[in-house]
């Protein structure tokens, strides 16, 4: 049983739903909970009729209650930029995402990061410490926290000779990691993606950014032959998908670290965070390629290839990385986050 801390708190989270949907959607909800019905045709402000089940309903107060601590005007904002853009029904789990980044932006904003956030049917804005990116509301990503506000990529020690050099992003996503090596410096970015709405979400994000003439959108899986992926994978999530666990019935060409790096003149950074292809590439035949760059940074999915860390960051020192940890992303799962940056004093040219 609840103590009555507890039930106030939960009780102001049922009731800060209130500025997403409209006054009857609690009466609604009453006769969900009492009836311990799973689910329940409620209408949301902005949004029109949808089936909503119990755990979205929990999840959409939860959320709500904690974002308006930040940004009162935003949920309904958000709830607005839904109701204009997708059906009703499409609209909810859009809803529940966009929820979930601006709360992930409260959350940093409390940590000490400076963090502003605006929302339209034209473009969701974020600012972190200065920094300002765009990008299109049907084109974000759970990956725009990892990059712009956990600070995946934030490694002093890379970014402060970034500037007018070359990236390869084998993983690109919506186009936030290559975004973000350009706003520091980066000269050109190829920027990998294999599910082709992401890709193209890529490129219309980087076009609002006005950078798409220095970054190269490849739909492309890292591998030497054709991949099978979905046509049409749900945006959001998209960060979570493997070509070495999924497929679906689009064919996506295959690119190597050869070809990647036969499109740059100066490559300086690799960033990889491609949900397994890392092993396949820091212990292929082509992991000699790796020592072309300065600075790799990767994150680790061993519960994916089932190769550990360890072994990986054993390959890359034998090759002259020294590696440290920089983010510890999934302890259970020991999926981290590694900046490796090369030691030798004398580079010596990439083995052909």
């Amino acid at each position: 049983m609840l103590n009555p801390a507890e039930a106030k708190e939960k009780i102001l989270k049922a009731l800060s739903a209130r500025r997403v949907v409209e006054r009857d959607w609690l009466t609604a909800l009453l006769g969900l909970y009492l009836a311990k019905r799973k689910e329940a045709k409620v209408r949301l402000k902005h949004i029109g009729e949808v089936v909503l089940q119990r755990k979205d309903f929990g999840a959409l107060a939860r959320l709500t209650y904690h974002t308006t601590k930040c940004w009162p005007w935003l949920p309904e904002e958000l709830a607005r930029t839904a109701g204009n853009l997708l059906r009703p029904q499409d609209a909810l789990p859009w809803l529940l995402a966009g929820l979930s980044l601006v709360r992930q932006a409260c959350e940093a904003r409390r940590l000490g990061k400076r963090v502003s956030l605006s929302v339209s049917s034209e473009r969701v804005s974020l600012e972190v410490n200065g920094v300002l990116a765009a990008f299109k509301p049907l084109c974000i990503s759970a990956t725009l926290y990892d990059t712009f506000l956990e600070g995946g990529y934030e490694v002093p020690e890379a970014l402060s000779g970034l500037k007018g050099r070359d990236v390869i992003d084998v993983g690109a996503g919506v186009g936030d990691s290559a975004l973000y090596f350009i706003l520091h410096g980066a000269r050109k970015v190829i920027a990998v993606e294999p599910l082709p709405n992401v890709a193209r979400c890529a490129e219309e994000n980087l076009k609002l950014n006005d950078v798409a003439d220095r970054v190269k959108v490849v739909n492309a899986a890292l591998g030497g032959e054709l991949m099978s992926v979905p046509c049409d994978q749900a945006v959001y999530s998209s960060g979570g998908f493997s070509t070495l666990k999924g497929s679906g019935p689009c064919r996506v060409p295959g690119v190597t670290i050869s070809d990647l790096l036969n499109m740059v003149d100066d490559p300086y950074l690799l960033k990889m965070d491609c949900e397994g292809c890392e092993a396949q590439v820091i212990l292929g035949p082509e992991r000699e390629r790796l020592r072309a760059f300065e600075h790799i940074i990767l994150e680790t999915h061993p519960f994916i290839t089932g190769v550990s860390n360890e072994e990986l960051l054993a390959s890359l020192k034998e090759l002259g990385f020294e590696c440290r940890l920089h983010i510890v992303h999934d302890p259970k799962l020991d999926v981290n986050i590694y900046h490796c940056r090369h030691m030798a004093s004398q580079r010596q040219p990439a083995a052909l």
